[in-house]
């Protein structure tokens, strides 16, 4: 089975930061050939720091000026030859110069236009601008965090959420619509909101919400229906170990590693309900018991006996570790460099195909000159004239 269902497909990528960019990676790492539309004289671009790297192989680079009638021409030009069109601009950008979905259907009827925006293309507040904290703050995730413990828990960085949820939700569509496309031979216009795939993150609220009902405990990562849950400190420089107890079995094997805490001997031992109850104090009793305790040996001695237990890991860590190795969950590129693969996989383990990511401008040869004709002289005037730039 050949696994690059996308081979043959060609993506125009306008995306930047994070959740674009994600996304377009995915598309490359299933055989579609993705053109990021870039610029020399922009820090975002100019600057491939090691998250740059991360979210941008997989692609060819090719720098160009928008702004100008000459740059695009190219872009139209480009677009007749390409499948799809991924942008996450304000809402005014494309439209400005001559690029919106609108103008590009004129010239390729059966284009697939995806824009990914903070709230979405329409409605009122289609021209806020946001970002992904500003986000996680207007979708009521934050609102569940609850109050920072930091005796017992830990808190992720919030953006890191709603770019790759985002990221997921956007693949997701452009495959559908390309399914679409192969079986009707017809284009699709999809607006996507960062809002909207956040608040999708809270089912149960929005279930309880909905009913009326009260929003479902506050928390961070706290897991609801287990106690003790939560992310505690142990001993050592930012040592964490994380841990949720459900069942009335995992209760019992956390009683045994913590014997000489007495657990089953206290009034909240009696079953799942009375744990629930006091879920706030069997959580201090397990933050005092791991401050000073090894959190290696801890989360072995915790999963010897059942109780679903992990330290927190530094990135070199997580991509050594032998069950993400087992699982295909990084791979190399050019023989060194570990990248984190596709969040899927066939069912014979394939994870997706890389490559490394590329230089700023490095495939505008092939770009200006291949796939659009351009003669060498003519690639020079235009860059002369700052229009590939």
């Amino acid at each position: 089975m050949n696994p690059l269902a996308l081979e043959g497909i060609r993506v125009i990528d306008f995306s930047w930061v994070m959740a674009g960019p994600m996304t377009t990676k995915m598309l490359g790492a299933m055989g579609a050939e993705i053109i990021k539309i870039e610029s020399s004289t922009r820090p975002e671009f100019s600057v491939r720091d090691g998250m740059f790297s991360v979210i941008n192989n997989n692609k060819r680079s090719a720098t160009l000026n928008i702004t100008t009638p000459e740059g695009q021409e190219l872009i139209r030009d480009l677009v007749r030859s390409s499948h799809v069109v991924v942008e996450n601009f304000s809402s005014r950008v494309l439209s400005k110069y001559g690029l919106s979905y609108d103008t590009l259907r004129e010239i390729k009827p059966d284009i697939i236009f995806v824009s990914a925006s903070g709230m979405g293309r329409t409605g009122p507040e289609k021209d806020l601008l946001a970002y992904g904290s500003l986000l996680q703050g207007y979708s009521g995730r934050v609102g569940m965090i609850g109050e920072p413990n930091a005796a017992l828990e830990a808190m992720g960085i919030l953006p890191a959420w709603t770019d790759p949820i985002t990221a997921l939700w956007e693949t997701t569509a452009i495959l559908a619509a390309i399914r679409h496309w192969r079986e009707s031979g017809q284009g699709a216009y999809v607006d996507l909101s960062m809002l909207e795939a956040t608040v999708a993150l809270l089912p149960e609220a929005l279930l309880h919400a909905a009913l009326g009902r009260d929003v479902p405990e506050r928390r961070s990562i706290t897991e609801t229906g287990a106690a003790p849950s939560g992310c505690f400190r142990c001993a050592g420089d930012d040592a964490w170990l994380a841990l949720s107890v459900r069942t009335n079995e995992e209760w019992r094997g956390l009683c045994r590693v913590m014997a000489e805490a007495d657990l089953d001997g206290q009034p909240f031992a009696s079953g799942a309900a009375t744990r629930l109850a006091a879920k706030e104090e069997i959580n201090a009793r397990v933050a005092a018991w791991l401050r000073t305790r090894d959190s290696h040996s801890s989360e072995a001695a915790l999963q010897a006996e059942g109780v679903p237990a992990s330290r927190s890991r530094h990135m070199a860590e997580i991509v050594a570790d032998p069950h993400m190795r087992e699982r295909g969950m990084f791979g190399e590129i050019d023989g060194t460099v570990q990248m984190a693969t596709l969040p899927w996989l066939t069912e014979e383990g394939w994870r997706g195909a890389f490559a490394p990511t590329p230089a700023i401008g490095q495939d505008n040869d092939y770009v200006f000159g291949t796939l659009l004709g351009l003669s060498a002289e003519g690639r020079a005037a235009l860059a002369e004239a700052g229009t590939i730039r």
